[in-house]
């Protein structure tokens, strides 16, 4: 089933069975947190500079917020999807120690794996998504809302932290330039739409703009700082100019180009249109 609206942002707990298929047309910039586990089928997803597939048993999380596309799928691609607001996620977090952050924020995909372990940690999660899907499909109601929600997302939180350890005999080791360009995707999602300097990245990461240069075109098939950025950068543009309220101008200012003119030289230059020709097409 479909979601009955598309939002970029909830303020309560929502569960939904999909296919993405509302994220086909044009990305979509997801303001609160999103967490989908994929139960059947295939689907490629982009958040802008970067793309992960979903096979049956993978999970996906963005733990604040993302900006999501659904490129392709397969006819039997079927997920379950519990989108949170980022209120209510800051107050569940509280308690739990930063690793299962970073994890989260360098690991945002995973895909189980046969053993006995993993499987047992799949089931579970199921289990998790069956106890959403009673609680938060449709228009539920209870007078005890927010401890609901707030029980709710730190239970699963502070069970999800606990398969962290597990997740990490099973992941290969990442050498410091692999890290590092996680890290720097990271920061693309979550600066990108308005930090276009590949020294930004750099000075966060307190690497030189050479040496980030040097990992990135190592580690993530050839790809510059500035093609990546970039890449995330048209797909922001794209976010907007689905939004017919908003002009060219102020899509301009919203991410930080100097003009109109600059921002419609940019987007044709990656995409072959104009912004009016790309909104045209999606009409």
């Amino acid at each position: 089933m479909e979601p009955r609206s598309i939002f970029s942002d909830t303020d309560r707990i929502r569960y939904e069975e999909t296919d993405l298929a509302f994220l086909s047309d044009n990305p979509y910039h997801f303001r609160c947190g999103i967490y989908i586990m994929c139960e059947s089928g295939e689907c490629v997803v982009s958040t802008g500079a970067e793309t992960f597939r979903l096979v049956e048993q993978t999970e996906l999380i963005f733990l604040t917020g993302t900006l999501l596309h659904r490129l392709r799928a397969t006819e039997d691609f079927r997920a379950r999807m519990l989108l949170f607001p980022k209120e209510v996620f800051i107050k569940a977090f509280l308690p739990i120690d930063s690793p299962y952050l970073n994890y989260a924020n360098e690991h945002p995909c995973y895909r189980h794996t046969p053993d006995v372990r993993s499987q047992t940690t799949w089931r579970q999660l199921c289990m998790w998504m069956d106890m959403a899907e009673m609680f938060f499909s449709g228009g539920y109601r209870t007078q005890y809302k927010d401890l609901q929600e707030y029980n709710f997302l730190q239970g699963l939180l502070l069970w999800l932290f606990n398969t962290v350890p597990d997740k990490l005999e099973i992941n290969p080791r990442y050498t410091r330039q692999q890290l590092l360009c996680q890290q720097f995707l990271q920061l693309i999602r979550e600066f990108g739409a308005t930090e276009h300097s590949s020294a930004f990245y750099a000075e966060k990461l307190c690497v030189s703009t050479r040496y980030l240069h040097r990992a990135t075109t190592q580690c993530l098939e050839g790809r510059s700082p500035k093609q990546l950025i970039e890449e995330q950068l048209v797909a922001e543009v794209k976010v907007l100019l689905s939004d017919p309220d908003q002009t060219v101008t102020s899509i301009a200012e919203q991410l930080n180009f100097p003009d109109q003119s600059y921002l419609t030289r940019f987007f044709k230059r990656h995409t072959g249109l104009s912004p009016k020709q790309y909104r045209s097409r999606k009409i």
